[in-house]
């Protein structure tokens, strides 16, 4: 193998290694703290259902007519795999 292919392939793999370990951090740093913040959620959902006596169905209609309200992102962020998306923006955006 070409010696410039080698040093290619090395920058590659230290780049996917950087990225792997960075979307690891992300991942232990952040999904605590949002799983969390799910939970506190969910606890709040059950009070406010509880207080405004309201059923499961008339509170994903609330539900539905206040996300309308505001744009918002769905799903969980900070797993593993929005990990490794945010660290191959931070990359990409160094780089360029």
């Amino acid at each position: 193998m070409k010696r410039q292919n080698v040093r290619t392939l090395a920058l590659i793999i230290c780049t996917f290694t950087y990225l792997l370990v960075g979307a690891a951090v992300f991942d232990a740093l952040e999904s605590k703290k949002e799983t969390t913040q799910r939970k506190k959620l969910g606890d709040k959902k059950m009070d406010l259902m509880d207080k405004y006596n309201l059923t499961l169905e008339n509170f994903h209609e609330l539900e539905n007519v206040v996300l309308q309200l505001k744009p918002h992102k769905a799903g969980l962020q900070w797993k593993f795999a929005g990990s490794f998306y945010f660290a191959i923006t931070v990359i990409t955006t160094i780089v360029t």
